[in-house]
């Protein structure tokens, strides 16, 4: 191969090779004094802004999209890493009835709830694990709780709020709702709605306390029952602390009686009597598909016991049964627990602060001594049982292999002489419990 100027050449031409070109190829230098459009700034002054005509096409229409979004929002025909990019610098201020269709990047509603609601508010736990329920099913109830009723309100501007969020509402807790609004109206644009959990008052009323602030009317009891027959999904109902008596709850009960989806209800902290539980005793009947009743702080007596046990005998779909801090006494407990006897499913029952006594802890040894019970939890805290009632509970208990938690605290006629069986009677438990593990 021939040589010329220190080059290597081709066999047949005389140009230089591209490795030369290369070595012979030196970066240009700028320098403070050249002249020209250039100057570089000096040390710690301020930068010059960026020449529009270096930005690359594609970051120009992004910052187009993203100016725009609120009026003309796209997805459909952006590449998925541009609409990453676009997303990333949306504002989080944005209208969420936009945003609810055109947005689905989950990094776009972390950065929305966190900002909107703060870290020790975001329980995405509680929210199907996602970003955007979280902030929808939050953003519904902060609405609706802010409404306040007027006389010939408009419910649009709601009612589109509610449409926009619809795929993705599951659970709506509403902890205070001044407006007493017409919640069937919202609850028929949820067709994925599966908990209700309503408080009917105000949370913060200082000096200014009106007694009709608090607890549910009529009005809305006839709302609610309607819901229930129209809420196909709908599987949980929380109504605790709503002031609700035997007429608000045999309102109620028009709607439950329909429904063939609930199978949670929760009424605990409110006013429901025997008359009460007479109604709800017909959820546990042939149709029940109930499977967790919470009536704990009411004002059930024995006459109610007897009204849950003769519901109990031929249920056959209650698992867990709440009567804490009611007024059974110990017939209304032993009335109840003579019903269970015949029931194959009850798992978990609570009759904590009952004022129970021997006769209750008779009716319960039976239960026990059934070779088929399937009830492993009990709680008997806070009663009127005394040395013998726990000295004969354990006796039941030698060939009972179900029970895997039971608690007998604050019973303050138990004495020291019981001592003995109420630890054979925890070691008979924990026994039973590593059996079910293992």
């Amino acid at each position: 191969m021939a040589m010329r100027m220190g080059m290597s050449v081709g066999s047949t031409t005389d140009a230089s090779s591209l490795s030369d070109q290369v070595k012979r190829y030196k970066l240009r230098e700028f320098k403070e004094t050249d002249a020209g459009d250039y100057q570089q700034p000096p040390k710690g002054g301020p930068e010059r802004p960026p020449n529009p005509a270096h930005e690359a096409l594609t970051d120009k229409c992004i910052k187009v999209v993203v100016d725009n979004f609120a009026e003309r929002p796209v997805h459909e025909a952006v590449p998925a890493k541009h609409m990453r990019e676009i997303t990333a610098r949306l504002p989080v201020d944005m209208d969420p009835t936009v945003t609810a269709v055109y947005v689905f990047d989950e990094n776009y509603w972390k950065r929305c709830c966190i900002e909107r609601f703060g870290w020790q508010n975001c329980q995405i736990v509680e929210h199907g694990l996602t970003w955007k329920q979280l902030f929808f099913e939050t953003y519904l109830q902060e609405r609706l709780e802010g409404h306040e009723a007027e006389a010939g309100d408009d419910l649009t501007d709601l009612l589109e709020c509610v449409t926009a969020c619809q795929d993705y509402i599951f659970t709506l807790t509403i902890r205070e709702l001044r407006s007493h609004l017409d919640i069937e109206q919202v609850c028929q644009l949820l067709p994925n709605l599966t908990k209700l959990d309503m408080t009917y008052g105000i949370k913060k009323c200082g000096m200014e306390y009106v007694r009709m602030m608090f607890g549910m009317k009529i009005s809305d009891a006839n709302c609610l029952a309607r819901c229930f027959t129209s809420a196909p999904n709908l599987t949980t109902v929380v109504l605790s602390s709503n002031l609700i008596d035997d007429d608000l709850l045999r309102m109620l009960m028009t709607g439950l009686i329909k429904n063939d989806s609930i199978t949670h209800l929760d009424m605990s902290h409110n006013k429901i009597t025997n008359h009460g539980v007479r109604l709800l005793s017909k959820l546990l009947g042939a149709q029940s598909v109930l499977t967790s009743l919470n009536l704990s702080d009411n004002q059930i007596h024995a006459e109610g016991g007897r009204y849950l046990g003769r519901g109990l005998r031929t249920n056959d779909t209650l698992i867990d049964l709440n009567l804490r801090l009611n007024r059974l006494t110990d017939d209304g407990g032993r009335m109840l627990l003579e019903g269970l006897r015949q029931n194959n499913t009850l798992m978990r029952l609570n009759l904590s602060s009952n004022s129970l006594g021997s006769e209750t802890t008779g009716a319960l040894m039976s239960v026990f001594q059934e070779p088929d019970t399937p009830l492993c939890t009990v709680d008997m805290s806070c009663n009127n049982m005394n040395s013998i009632d726990v000295i004969s509970l354990h006796s039941s208990l030698e060939n009972n292999r179900a029970l895997t938690s039971i608690d007998l605290r604050m019973n303050p006629e138990v004495g020291t002489d019981a001592d003995e069986a109420l630890d054979s009677i925890h070691d008979i438990v924990h026994a039973n419990e590593l059996d079910v593990r293992n």
